[in-house]
């Protein structure tokens, strides 16, 4: 597997020597969101504990009120609508497009209503979603509708040459350990409204004064008894300055580890296309991928069946099913809120599987090119499939 410590040593070291000081210059959190938003070509960014995080601070930021409505896709992870009901907004789930498996735009619009507030989409297993019909969509209507980029598995993919993470309102990144940037838990979120950025900051940070426009906060200030700190009710979603300096030795690697995770699924691509009962997610030259993960869709549910038994036993690595569509969920039951059902999403989601990327030895990587084509093949003897 592949070892991202290495790239950051030299950055950890000094944050550990600097006794993890943030207090005067926040060193490595504003060096990592310099150079990210640079990567990602945005003017802001605002560093945080975690991706769910990045998102509960995005949507506080919109100063939602009651009733407001967050349409987000049916298959993604459910933190995605823990942040929307953390936010005491109410999530809508939209159904996803069969080939592309991301949020499918023709449902975003049928979802839409006058309480809508924003829409988040989601780039999944790393590919982005389909942003020029999002915003098209968003532009037919006269009330502002935010777009909510989620990049958490997605860094430096692209639609029509332009980086995912610079087309929404906010865009949210993961550095969560299985990510392609990781310190174990963190993320980052980004914009190129200052206004939202100002709030995502104040937010993220217990609720503090930042705008030296607004309020001049010197360290003399806090030897006043009557020193008003904060603002807003905020929450304590920083980032620390070591985890900061892991990420940020890692990202100036991004162009190699991105280069890894695509020549897996490069590899496991040339497997599948041998194979009519399975398929990964299909994208036009307008896209490119960022791969997270490589993702296998079965057309019937019994054939997942049988991956899930032999792949293992042919050497091959630890997978993940697809997470349980959210409202499916025995929490979301209990709120009791009714849902409209996603059929495409349902359909899928029992037949989806997702392959590790992160193979940066060539022999770990054939190993599992190795079990994935012996497992297909399998599977089609069994179930007496022609080629």
């Amino acid at each position: 597997m592949l070892n991202l410590i290495k790239y950051s040593t030299k950055y950890i070291n000094q944050a550990v020597n600097n006794q993890f000081r943030t207090s005067k210059n926040k060193h490595f959190n504003n060096l990592l969101t310099k150079e990210f938003c640079k990567k990602i070509n945005v003017k802001y960014g605002v560093t945080v504990s975690s991706g769910t995080a990045g998102l509960h601070i995005a949507l506080l930021s919109l100063e939602l009120k009651k009733n407001d409505e967050i349409i987000m896709p049916a298959i993604t992870m459910s933190a995605v609508a823990h942040s929307i009901l953390l936010s005491g907004a109410k999530p809508v789930f939209a159904d996803i497009e069969e080939n592309s498996l991301n949020i499918d735009p023709t449902s975003v619009e049928k979802r839409i209503t006058k309480n809508t507030k924003a829409i988040i989409c989601v780039s999944l297993y790393g590919l982005p979603p389909n942003y020029t019909a999002l915003k098209k969509i968003i532009k037919k209507y006269k009330k502002k509708i935010f777009l909510i980029e989620d990049n958490a598995e997605c860094v430096m993919g692209s639609y029509k040459k332009k980086i995912a993470g610079s087309f929404g309102d906010f865009s949210m990144f993961s550095f969560q350990s299985s990510k392609v940037l990781t310190c174990g838990e963190g993320g980052i979120i980004v914009t190129n409204d200052k206004k939202l950025w100002e709030k995502a900051k104040v937010y993220s940070n217990l609720g503090y004064f930042i705008s030296k426009q607004t309020y001049k906060q010197t360290r003399i200030n806090l030897q006043n008894t009557n020193f008003n700190r904060h603002k807003v009710l905020g929450y304590n979603y920083r980032l620390s300055d070591l985890s900061a300096a892991v990420v940020y030795g890692q990202l100036k690697k991004i162009n190699l580890l991105c280069k890894i995770r695509n020549d897996c699924a490069k590899e496991y691509k040339k497997i599948v296309n041998n194979f009519k009962f399975v398929k990964t997610q299909e994208y036009s030259q307008f896209y490119k991928h960022g791969y997270w993960a490589f993702s296998l869709l079965f057309n019937k549910k019994n054939y997942y069946e049988i991956f899930k038994k032999k792949f293992h036993e042919n050497g091959g690595d630890f997978f993940y099913a697809c997470w349980m569509l959210p409202y499916q969920e025995e929490f979301y039951k209990k709120l009791k809120t009714k849902y409209k059902k996603c059929e495409k999403a349902e359909k899928i989601q029992q037949k989806l599987i997702q392959l590790k990327t992160n193979y940066s030895d060539r022999y770990d990587l054939r190993k599992q090119c190795k079990a994935l084509k012996k497992t297909l093949y399998q599977i089609q003897k069994k179930s007496n499939l022609k080629l």
